[in-house]
């Protein structure tokens, strides 16, 4: 394939054979990708021109050799060292007789799995890459809003296979276990502070696979601590029907406009969600910064569903000293330090100790935590003998 300057932006000539031609992209279906395998390389490629999309298909099933015309050369912010390919409404395709190699079914080499002691060698920025990994432990979970204004759910979890451990962030509802192995492609590498994660993207697919074998050892940083909530900084924001993020609401307004959606919604039916940066002070010193969701918060501040800014930050500030715990800078769990040291909270090892509280004899024992939780039993017996010895 010949190379562009992609500041000029010249239009060149690819040729190849075409190959997981996507599906119209939604909402608006302007426009949809393939891949362009050319020799012994593979480039993808964007189309921009719907209304080709069943030649594509075509050249795709009948692995018909093509020629695309007058497209656009840039470097790809997905893979290290390769360009895409931008087919315009300038652009032609046009079907060759020969073009010397035969599909090769191997390609591309990108698909194969990479180790994560590897990731942190790749060079580049922003990476997709395929792995093999174990699903060790859950990290957190919440939501948070994308590029596109949407507002999904975000579970990120700690992944390792036999060379080492990293932080993986599956947007939106996956069927994942605890303790399975899978088979993860097109996830997106990033690299902040010397730090490597992964995220997944619109094409990544999630594979459970039989064992690997033993995973290394993990170890995430994860402590729960007695603090002080002494700084706050909150950011509420509001969602559409369709989850959608929207911009510029004025909570007074009878109705408010969403650009995704092109609907005019009651703002009364609209949700505000909220995140916030806390600074807590330990009982030790030092200042630790952390951040929250409301999912987290919600249950420890009282306020109303409607509650604004300064609402917040009051009720998070009126708190008394709380029991924090902190897993990568992220609240996973606060409550109430006072409650959690509550000796009727604790959990009950010995007889002894059923004595010490001295509690009733018709009350039934405490179940552990993880047990089910199931309703009380009807009393109607019990209550109406007790009339009766009265």
């Amino acid at each position: 394939m010949a190379e562009a300057s992609p500041a000029k932006k010249l239009k060149q000539s690819v040729k190849g054979y075409l190959y997981n031609v996507s599906p119209l992209k939604d909402p608006q279906k302007s426009y949809f990708d393939a891949t362009l395998q050319h020799g012994s390389e593979c480039s993808k490629v964007v189309v921009f021109t719907p209304q080709e999309h069943a030649q594509f298909q075509n050249a795709e099933k009948n692995r018909s050799p093509v020629n695309l015309e007058d497209v656009i050369l840039q470097p790809s912010k997905e893979s290290y060292g390769k360009m895409n390919v931008f087919y315009t409404h300038s652009s032609t395709m046009s079907c060759i007789c020969d073009l010397g190699d035969t599909f090769n079914n191997t390609l591309p080499a990108e698909h194969q799995e990479i180790t994560l002691a590897e990731l942190p060698k790749l060079v580049t920025k922003v990476q997709r890459v395929n792995i093999i990994a174990k699903i060790m432990q859950e990290e957190h979970k919440g939501n948070s809003v994308v590029w596109d204004g949407r507002y999904l759910p975000r579970t990120t979890y700690t992944v390792a296979d036999t060379t080492a451990y990293i932080s993986l962030t599956v947007w939106c509802e996956h069927n994942i276990t605890i303790g399975e192995w899978y088979r993860i492609t097109n996830v997106s590498m990033k690299q902040f502070k010397d730090k490597t994660s992964l995220t997944t993207t619109k094409d990544t697919r999630i594979l459970n696979i039989p064992s690997q074998g033993a995973a290394v050892a993990v170890e995430v940083p994860t402590e729960t601590i007695r603090c002080e909530i002494i700084g706050a900084n909150v950011k509420n924001f509001f969602i559409c029907l369709r989850k959608h993020n929207l911009s510029h609401i004025t909570p007074s307004s009878p109705t408010v406009y969403c650009p995704s959606c092109k609907t005019h919604y009651k703002t009364s039916a609209t949700t505000m969600k909220f995140s916030v940066h806390l600074d807590l002070k330990p009982e030790t010193e030092g200042i630790i910064h952390a951040c929250a969701e409301d999912e987290v918060i919600m249950p420890v501040i009282t306020v109303k569903p409607n509650a604004s800014r300064d609402e917040i930050i009051q009720s998070l500030m009126a708190l008394p000293t709380m029991q924090v715990t902190i897993c990568n800078n992220v609240i996973v769990k606060i409550e109430d330090a006072s409650e959690s040291h509550n000796p009727l909270n604790a959990e009950i090892k010995s007889d002894e100790v059923v004595c010490s509280l001295k509690l009733p004899t018709k009350v039934e024992p405490l179940e552990d935590s993880d047990s089910v939780f199931y309703s009380p039993p009807d009393l109607g017996l019990f209550s109406s003998s007790q009339q009766k010895k009265i």
